[in-house]
């Protein structure tokens, strides 16, 4: 097993590494600050060609990212860890720009990978970092906000454009390194690993561990100052940030940035750039040295063509390097000047901030020489961790050359995956971190990995669990797949250069028999649509697709199917004959061979030939890019050369995915090219939402007269009103947009946008400035329109404006541009204005803007305060565009003169000082502002505030506006509640339809009937409170079954092993209990097991006991042992993420039915998912029961509503469960194979003020025969956000119909503190376990009667 050679030691380099290790850092920033006053290092930046485009010294990176760090917290991020950044960017310069930002800020920060090109996966991805992170914020290019936006839209965010725009407060600097100072264990950032659905799981790495990792691979590597680095890894990934960005900073070298894509475009430019940068150290995953190895073989290097002998390091890690291949690319290495150890294979996770072990002995010259060595070995650890190989079964260490678990340690390792404890425990043995590799160690104690722990897929270092492969195609529903018999399976082919994998299945058409043409094209159809389907979800096609017999899925003798001996099977030739049979003839195939038929799709086959290496003749329309051998890396070779020929902008990769067939994608590239050509204008939309959480009716913020809404972000973020906070940017700063013509169009406009964005009232708007006669005008045209407006806010403007308007000539327009962005300041203005007529005498009669425009902005500039320039990075292009948008506005402000009055609107009018040319406060008040008070029937004030007109919301006094506005907000509210609403403004109070059965709803109409789908659930949820859902991807029939007998397997248990894990040993109230020992109403013929959301007990200070409510929401479930139930833990997961799923999209469908935001459901549910869920055994009936019947029921589940939930959701194995109709009736609710029954709870009655109903029901033992499985499942709202109806459902009259019948509930109901009533709810369930586990509760709740 020993791979020979031994590395030679450099005593010159040696020296250079210790005089680096006399400098001892405990933090990044301390390393950052030291490096900007030394050192001559370059941090570059490569374009496509591989040269510089731009590069910073450590010094400008310094002085720079502490100055981007003084806007994220004048952006309002906190620095005490509790704020967590996303960032999503396209290049290496913005990302490692904010990394050192939310370094300097102590804010942890965590970089992700480019978002999936599937819709439906991105928005996945989005929530589970939504709730992995708690609120996080994203920071990324407007359109990737704007995109983030629109699938989640209560995601944070930051957009770059808006950030630029953050004027650094004073109050930043102490928040900021050096003033502030971080410690060594607090979290830099957050790394994800990889996760294929969406549940990546954050690492967080600390200072001390990034420090640790990087000073144990210079040690390991001998990395010096003399050192370079060229880094083409994104800087999501770990490698990029630790083991060439920080490795470099720390051993105080220079550093080179490229795009994956130039690379990956052309693998010969690793080493081209590595010979013309002089290069020491760099990265390559083992793929794309076997791409280079091809390449080289096919067009080898001329003699001196190129220079290698600077290169030290070539890690190569992700996926192990068959000794073939490393001796081939050192081989090329050598011939260019490299030495034989410069290759070296490494190991290293996200968790150990990469590469921690690696091999720096020399690459033999022959394969021979490895003996019976496939692959290459990963050397020794790095300092800062140890290894060991554990025995699987008895936890004993293993001698050398015995394979078993592998596992490291020390203080490179992470300690913790962020808000995942279960993870993290099963993670980690005594301190060790378990990798999940099958390892051993040789005598020399050098490592090779034998294996992976778990099924995955590696497809070019990035690991897909094979099961999540297989869960998404069933949830795919491909037509004739057999669901439950569908496999994924990693294997690498004999001689391969990489792992691959391949899908066997069982199909509807029965491979073994004799098959017909129509059998065999049915097959085929299947076989492309999961050959598309895997393509889309791995980026990499599997090898084979193949349906086998029944026979061939063998089960171990845990009754699972081995997918390594299917991979097995398959490479020793045994299924080759059912791959023979499958094969359709080529005259039946499909079309003839057919030339191109056009430009584009000439253009098209001639770049597949090129990239594949295919003769041009050969191709044809049905040719499938997978077919021949597509990678990712031919895919984005492909995607550059067509982006290149055919002069589009960006080809979307997931196109490419959606139509590997030739003639399908020739099709998509001419309609694209047709519409680069014709190059329509971008659809404006006027609302901005700077915070779209809250209860309340959102307010609305019309911009000032110069059009930007940026002003209002600190405005937004000190309000803390509980309601969202949208703007309103005026048209025309995008190239392709014109600003508005009149003030009616403009008006008009905005009202359209409210409207779209909150249908239904009562309005609350404002203006800064010249926004606020648009916010009276909009007012008015929403009372026209039969509206409500509340509140009308105006910020330090007259009513009558037309005389500044037409002041506000072009240049004056400049001028106060440049004063409302703090270039100049109010004394500077006048002194300015004449210096620029002198300059200019032409502007002194001239309105429009003039042709030399740029030269007189770029006056300007140079006579403006030039820090404050700098800080803003204006682009004088982007300038001139913002003030013709705000001379625009100025001019349809000409004409205005308001008339009229918003009906039923509180108006408030803001004073600050205002602008020099119009006198004191008090006289711009009583002679200007309060002239309003002519305009405002039902209610006017006036309101004095901190700070001029142009500063009265600025950083220095934002926080008292917003007081003001909070108290202007609330009186509204008051005034507002307390005017009788006019009946014609009542929604119909429309009578309940009765109804005799319960409705079955299509649920895949809502992806392609909505009209359709809202109508079903409209009855559904209006009048009947209960609906069966059908057609819900992941609760097929199948899998339910398999959840049933489960349920049957875990009840057959003898009662002393379930007792074992009963709900008395859990004062969390999870497991097992009876619940016909109730004594009381909640008595019913079943037993059940509990769970809900896994997390550890609670624990409180040492001076503090635990809340006794919070005992019994949080606490881990109590799960049987693998042994006993195997498989029951992972499906009963399974369906929870199913359940919280299908709950998140039910709430989008009930707010798209109420005509309703999508927050005012969301703010209701905190960002950790909480559930409550059982397992009900209900017993059949006996004749003893029979017997006790009275009026043709017997208790199953005593009648009720369920009292504390919004949708209670259940799967169930037969009926049972019965609805009480409108008159009283009760009615079966039916079972259907595959069904989802859903009812509405009493809370979200309540919040609907009674247009949802929760309905009446229960449990009839008479109608059990047989054993009756059922699994509700609740997904829990905050215990702390009170529950009452939105403003819109606010209706006495509606309000009587959802009160509590139940004398108990009332009683429960009245305890004021939500979280107290929520845990006397529970503990109401379980009185005999209540009585012993919570004494004093169980007194308190016997003597207010709700136990």
């Amino acid at each position: 097993m020993l791979q020979p050679g031994s590395s030679n030691k450099h005593v010159k380099h040696r020296h250079l590494r210790l005089m680096a290790f006399r400098e001892i850092f405990s933090t990044l920033p301390e390393l950052l600050l030291a490096r900007s006053r030394t050192s001559t290092a370059e941090l570059g930046f490569l374009d496509a060609e591989g040269c510089i485009s731009q590069s910073l010294s450590y010094a400008q990176l310094f002085a720079e990212s502490q100055e981007y760090a003084r806007r994220l917290v004048s952006a309002g991020l906190k620095t005490d860890g509790t704020d967590i950044v996303i960032t999503s960017f396209s290049d290496h310069e913005r990302h490692i720009r904010t990394f050192w930002a939310c370094c300097l800020a102590g804010i942890p920060v965590c970089p992700i990978p480019p978002l999936h090109p599937e819709q439906s996966r991105r928005t996945l991805f989005l929530e589970h970092l939504q709730e992995l992170f708690n609120k996080p914020t994203l920071i990324a290019d407007d359109d990737v906000v704007r995109m983030v936006m629109e699938l989640v839209p209560a995601f944070k965010s930051l957009s770059t454009s808006r950030l630029s725009a953050v004027i650094p407060s004073h109050s930043a600097h102490p928040q900021v390194f050096p003033q502030k100072q971080p410690k060594s264990d607090d979290i830099v950032c957050f790394m994800l690993t990889s996760g294929s659905t969406g549940n990546s799981k954050g690492v967080g790495l600390r200072h001390s561990n990034l420090l640790s990792c990087v000073e144990g691979k210079i040690r390991h590597h001998e990395t010096t100052s003399s050192s370079r680095f060229l880094n083409w890894i994104a800087f999501d990934h770990v490698a990029c940030v630790s083991e060439v960005h920080l490795q470099a900073l720390r051993a105080d070298s220079s550093q080179y940035h490229v795009a994956p894509s130039a690379i990956i475009r052309n693998p010969r430019n690793l080493l081209d750039w590595c010979s013309r940068l002089k290069i020491s150290y760099t990265f390559s995953p083992n793929f794309l040295l076997a791409q280079i190895c091809r390449d080289v073989a096919a067009t080898p290097y001329k003699a001196d063509a190129i220079d290698l002998s600077s290169v030290r390091v070539f890690i190569s890690g992700g996926e192990s390097v068959p000794v073939k291949t490393a001796v081939e690319f050192t081989d090329i290495l050598e011939r260019l000047g490299a030495p034989r150890n410069v290759l070296r294979g490494g190991f290293g996770m996200t968790e150990t901030g990469a590469g921690c072990i690696y091999d720096t002995r020399n690459i033999p010259r022959s394969t021979k020489d490895f003996g019976n060595v496939k692959y290459l070995s990963l050397g020794k650890c790095c300092d800062g961790t140890s290894v060991r190989v554990v025995d699987r079964d008895i936890g004993a260490v293993c001698e050398p050359m015995q394979e078993g678990q592998l596992q490291v340690k020390g203080p490179t390792i992470f300690r913790e995956y962020h808000n995942n404890p279960r993870a993290t425990a099963e993670s980690f043995n005594d301190g060790w971190f378990i990798t999940g590799d099958t390892a051993l160690l040789d005598e020399d104690g050098n490592l090779y990995l034998m294996g992976r722990d778990k099924d995955c897929i590696n497809i070019n270092g990035v690991k897909h669990p094979t099961v999540d492969v297989e869960n998404y195609l069933e949830d795919l529903r491909i037509d004739r797949l057999m669901k439950s018999f569908v496999y994924v399976c990693p294997m690498r082919l004999p001689n391969a250069d990489t792992e691959t994998y391949g899908i066997f299945y069982q199909h509807q058409v029965v491979v073994e028999d004799p098959l017909s043409q129509a059998d065999l094209r049915y097959i085929a159809a299947t076989n492309r649509a999961i050959k598309n389907a895997c393509t889309l979800f791995c980026s990499q096609a599997p090898h084979v697709v193949l349906p086998l017999p029944r026979k061939s899925f063998v089960k171990t003798a845990l009754g699972k199917i081995s997918r390594s001996s299917l991979a097995a099977a398959y490479l020793k030739g045994e299924y080759h004959a059912i791959q023979q049979s499958l094969v359709i003839p080529e005259d039946e195939a499909g079309e003839a061979e057919q030339a191109p038929t056009n430009v584009v799709e000439r253009v098209l086959y001639e770049a597949v030939s090129s990239v594949f290496g295919l003769e041009l003749s050969s191709l044809k329309r049905s040719q499938n890019l997978f077919d021949i051998g597509a990678s990712s890396m031919h895919l984005m070779q492909l995607k550059q050369r067509l982006q290149e020929q055919l002069s589009i902008a960006d080809i979307p990769t997931i196109e490419i995915l959606q139509r590997p067939e030739l003639g399908d994608l020739a099709d998509y590239l001419v309609q694209v090219s047709s519409r680069a050509l014709s190059n329509p204008p971008s659809e404006y939309n006027p609302v901005v939402c700077f915070n779209p959480s809250g209860s309340k009716p959102p307010l609305f913020l019309v911009h000032p007269g110069v059009g930007e809404v940026l002003v209002f972000i600190n405005l937004a973020r000190e309000l803390a009103d509980d309601r969202p906070v949208y703007a309103l940017r005026a048209r025309g700063f995008d190239a392709d947009q014109t600003p508005f013509t009149s003030f009616e169009e403009m008006v008009g406009c905005y009202t359209s946008a409210i409207k779209k964005t909150y249908p239904d009232g009562p309005y609350y708007l404002a203006g800064y400035s010249f926004g606020g006669g648009v916010a009276f005008e909009i007012g008015k045209q929403l009372e026209h329109q039969g509206s409500r407006v509340a509140w009308v806010g105006v910020f330090n403007l007259p009513p009558h404006i037309q005389f500044r308007m037409k002041e506000l000539v072009w240049v004056e327009v400049l001028i106060n541009l440049c004063m409302f962005l703090a270039l100049i300041t109010t004394d500077d203005f006048e002194p300015l204005k004449a210096a620029l007529f002198k300059e200019h005498p032409e502007l002194a009669d001239s309105d429009e803007e003039p042709l030399s425009s740029d030269k007189i902005i770029q006056w300007v500039f140079e006579h403006c305060d030039q820090e404050r320039l700098s800080t803003l990075q204006l682009k004088l292009e982007d300038f001139r565009r913002w003030v013709g948008v705000a001379y625009k506005i100025s001019c349809t402000g000409r004409s205005y003169e308001p008339t009229g009055f918003v009906p039923g609107a509180l108006m408030t009018v803001f004073c600050a000082i205002p602008l020099p040319s119009m006198g004191t406060r008090e006289e711009f008040k009583q002679e200007r502002l309060a002239l309003w008070k002519d305009f405002a029937r039902d209610g006017f004030e006036m309101v004095d505030v901190d700070g001029e007109h142009y500063t009265m919301i600025s950083e220095e006094h934002v926080a008292s506006f917003a007081e003001k506005l909070r108290g202007a907000l609330a009186r509204a509210e008051q005034a507002f509640s307390g005017r009788s609403e006019p009946p014609s403004r009542h929604r119909p109070l429309r009578p309940k339809q009765n109804f005799e059965e319960v409705p079955i709803i299509d649920f895949s109409l809502a992806e392609t009937d909505m009209e359709q789908y809202l109508r079903q659930l409209s009855f559904a949820l209006e009048d009947v409170g209960f609906g069966v859902f059908i057609n819900v991807p992941g609760f097929e029939d199948s899998f339910q079954k398999e959840l049933f007998k489960l349920a049957e397997d875990l009840f057959s248990k003898p009662r002393e092993w379930k007792e074992s894990l009963g709900t008395n040993n859990s004062y969390a109230l999870r497991g097992y209990f009876r619940a016909d020992d109730i004594i009381g109403a909640h008595k019913a013929y079943a037993e059940a097991y509990r769970f809900g959301a896994d997390m550890p007990a609670p624990e409180g200070r040492a001076d503090e006991e635990v809340p006794f409510w919070l005992r019994l929401h949080e606490g881990p479930n109590q799960w049987p042992c693998e042994a006993d139930l195997p498989t029951f833990r992972e499906k009963m997961e399974t369906l929870f993420e199913r359940y919280h799923a299908l709950n998140l999209t039910l709430n989008k469908h009930i707010c798209q039915l109420l005509d309703i935001p999508f927050s005012a459901l969301d703010d209701f549910f905190p960002a950790k998912t909480e559930f409550n869920s059982a397992l009900w055994h209900y017993f059949p009936v006996t004749p003893e029961l029979q017997k006790e019947a009275q009026n043709g029921f017997v208790q199953g589940m005593h009648e009720h509503r369920d009292p504390s939930t919004f949708v209670t959701c259940l799967i169930q194995s037969r009926a049972g469960l019965q609805a009480q109709n409108h008159e009283g009736k009760w009615v079966d609710i039916p079972m259907v194979e595959g069904g989802v029954v859903c009812n509405i709870g009493m809370q979200l009655m309540k919040l609907t003020g009674g247009r949802l109903v929760a309905t009446l029901h229960r449990v009839n033992t008479l109608k059990i025969d047989q054993d009756r499985y059922t699994i509700p499942y609740v997904l829990s709202t905050k215990l702390d956000k009170p529950v009452l109806p939105l403003p819109q459902f606010a209706n006495p009259e509606l309000a009587k119909m959802h009160a509590p019948p139940n004398p108990r509930i009332q009683k429960l109901m009245a305890i004021e503190d939500p979280l107290v009533r929520s845990g006397f709810a529970r503990l109401s369930l379980f009185p005999a376990v209540t009585k012993k586990l919570y004494p004093k509760e169980f007194a308190e709740g016997e003597r207010m009667g709700v136990l």
